[in-house]
């Protein structure tokens, strides 16, 4: 046996020899540096150690720069560490961009093209994780446009010019990353586990105690009711906020729509545990309507003006990105001057590939009548402004702040059309 498949079966049994440095380890793989080696181990599927080992040759052959091999066997695989090598980020978007056209050229289909499976070496992009790979006589066009929508969707926000193109299949995989990092939450993985608590059975974060969820959803009588009604009860205990949902599928629903947010990039008040009719969530403070009761005509014009510019960006967004929160509401919502907006409540979020332009009016009209009068008409119209700016979807201006106001007044909330 040689010394790195000796070590390898140490790191598949669970332990790390003396000399060699774990970086990852999932239930997945475990990833580790042993000198100038670093070494894979496949846990799950040990198929994908050579198929790996068989693409890293083969697209070594044909000029495209991967790390070199050393050496695999059944379920591992050993290539030269990159010492020098660093991550690759946003600003080298045009040598990823000339690289990945050379790949495509030699008929390289990576198939897990993001950021993470890249690397700078030098003047050098280098290819990580190659066990998706294809090696084709050409690359398609359609198949290179869907490789760069991966990439683009790793990016961010705002989609490069460059990448322009493959809008579409950028968010094609937003949609379907954002379906498989939700759908982990509802099974056991690496960042959720299964939580029971009176005899109801759920599953919290991994990262959440379990003895002091027991322990906050135990003693209620100490809680403070932040409400009673017959749709929910919601408490606040220490750091967490509880919330009793009517029926045991509403709380799971919200579970979802929590993750799924977060999952989509969003920032939410967390959702830490669910069992039965229960949600526990992080505590984010006040929402935004009782901020702009309180301290609105304290602050200066910047704060109103990043208000502005916050609410109408976030709209945008979620409906960019396909998502409705069918009550998108001022108290479901967090901020304050120097924060991005956090959601709450999300029960009722629905996710798709577009929202109906009836579904983007009433949540504008949600909002805007969910604020208080104090938020004078000129914040409420940049709000509008940099949601048509920011969203995609081309409406007409004036017809739909016509839509906005009327639907806004019908619905009698906080807002009496000052």
């Amino acid at each position: 046996m040689s010394e790195l498949e000796a070590i390898a079966a140490s790191l598949r049994a669970g332990t790390t020899p003396t000399g060699v440095v774990v970086l990852k380890r999932n239930r997945a793989r475990v990833v580790a540096r042993a000198g100038a080696a670093l070494l894979k181990v496949f846990l799950e599927r040990p198929a994908n150690a050579a198929r790996e080992a068989r693409n890293l040759e083969r697209a070594r052959a044909r000029g495209i720069d991967v790390p070199e091999l050393l050496a695999s066997g059944t379920g591992w695989s050993a290539t030269r560490f990159l010492a020098d090598a660093r991550p690759a980020t946003r600003a080298d978007l045009a040598a990823i961009l000339e690289s990945v056209a050379q790949a495509h050229r030699c008929g390289l289909v990576h198939g897990d093209l993001h950021l993470g499976n890249l690397l700078v070496d030098g003047d050098q992009i280098v290819f990580l994780d190659l066990q998706r790979a294809r090696l084709l006589p050409w690359v398609p066009p359609f198949v290179r446009r869907l490789e760069l929508g991966y990439l683009a969707y790793s990016l961010g926000e705002p989609l490069p010019t460059e990448l322009a193109g493959v809008r579409f299949w950028r968010d094609r995989r937003a949609r379907t990353h954002w379906r498989s990092r939700t759908r982990r939450c509802v099974k056991e993985s690496g960042a959720f586990t299964a939580f029971h608590f009176a005899g109801e059975r759920g599953f919290r974060r991994r990262d959440a105690d379990e003895a002091a969820l027991h322990g906050a959803l135990g003693r209620l009588e100490c809680a403070h009711v932040l409400k009673d009604a017959p749709n929910g009860r919601l408490f606040r205990s220490g750091a967490w906020v509880l919330k009793q949902h009517a029926s045991a599928g509403a709380a799971r629903r919200a579970w979802l729509g929590g993750n799924g947010l977060e999952a989509r990039g969003f920032a939410t008040g967390r959702a830490l545990a669910w069992t039965g009719r229960w949600l526990v969530m992080e505590d984010c403070g006040a929402p935004l309507d009782a901020w702009v009761e309180s301290d609105f005509s304290r602050a200066d014009a910047a704060a109103h003006d990043e208000l502005a510019a916050r609410l109408g960006s976030l709209l945008a967004t979620l409906h960019r990105r396909g998502v409705y929160h069918a009550d998108l509401k001022a108290n479901n919502i967090v901020w304050s001057p120097g924060h991005a907006p956090q959601l709450l409540d999300y029960a009722r979020v629905r996710f798709g590939a577009r929202v109906s332009r009836r579904r983007r009016v009433k949540n504008l009209a949600q909002l805007n009548a969910a604020l208080p009068d104090q938020v004078p008409a000129a914040l409420r119209e940049a709000a509008l402004a940099r949601y048509l700016a920011e969203s995609g979807y081309g409406d007409d201006g004036a017809r739909l702040r016509r839509d906005v106001t009327a639907q806004s007044l019908r619905r009698s909330h906080r807002w009496h059309g000052c």
